[in-house]
């Protein structure tokens, strides 16, 4: 029989307590109460469908989208930059692949593709706009907002991809947060590739104070996911009772980033 000293069973429980803790971070299990509409979103950076087998497969990345079996997914990184087929429209592609609807918010444009962000929903849109996020000379980036109706209630969905620098996206937190606080009343949910890494970074305290709820799973990298880049965030009386990081064998190859889908529960 093996026998621990107490110090070193001590040490096994607090480190398996500390797992514990760490692992809930990367997801909640809960339902949406009696009486609210039910939301299933998502969020996923797709790496212009270019997977880590260096192949370029739009037709995977629809196939993951399907099996989410969501109502709304945010996409960023869709279509041509340096990576991918030129000449391709993929978010006609997506939109004919998955039956979902594609918004397209590009940053990018050129006579070969387009670049950027999109919406992907079955669900009636309202209204659909982009605006701008570019700083400086940075690379271009910008977010694409939709309202959309659940059960008859407006949604506003915000889908954006946050830039490299840490100024550049203070400036960028602090354009989204203008944007939503001028309609308070509004419920919202914001969502995307934050690029944000560090856990208790300016950044990230300032979207807490204007969310009420966040998701927020370890998604970069594929291979190994270690840091939360892609995050949703709900305010206005939205809540996210369930949510977690989508990690098979399909989603682990079609993007260096993984789905992050959540369950939104709408007043």
């Amino acid at each position: 029989m093996i026998r621990f000293s107490r110090e070193r069973v001590e040490r096994l429980a607090a480190a398996l307590r500390a797992r514990r803790r760490k692992l809930r971070l990367d997801g909640r299990d809960g339902t949406v109460p009696p009486g609210m509409a039910s939301l299933r979103i998502a969020t996923w950076n797709i790496h212009s469908c270019v997977g880590l087998d260096a192949r370029f497969a739009p037709d995977r990345i629809a196939e993951v989208i399907k099996d989410l079996d969501i109502d709304l997914i945010g996409l960023q990184e869709v279509g041509w930059h340096h990576r991918g087929e030129t000449g391709l429209d993929q978010f006609a592609f997506l939109e004919r692949a998955t039956g979902l609807k594609a918004h397209a918010g590009p940053t990018k444009h050129s006579e070969r593709a387009h670049y950027g962000n999109a919406i992907l929903t079955r669900l009636p849109v309202r209204s659909c706009d982009t605006f701008d996020l570019s700083v400086g000379r940075r690379e271009p980036r910008g977010a694409i907002e939709a309202v959309v109706e659940v059960e008859g209630r407006a949604v506003r969905v915000i889908v954006a991809h946050f830039g490299l620098d840490q100024w550049e996206r203070a400036e960028q937190v602090a354009r989204i947060m203008t944007r939503v606080e001028a309609q308070p009343g509004l419920p919202t949910l914001f969502m995307g590739d934050l690029n944000e890494w560090a856990p208790n970074s300016a950044r990230l305290r300032r979207l807490a104070q204007g969310f009420e709820d966040c998701a927020n799973p370890r998604s970069f990298h594929a291979r190994m996911p270690t840091l939360r880049l892609d995050r949703i965030y709900a305010t206005g009386g939205l809540t996210i009772p369930a949510y977690q990081v989508v990690r098979n064998v399909l989603t682990r190859r079609a993007s260096d980033h993984l789905p992050v889908r959540a369950v939104v529960a709408v007043p």
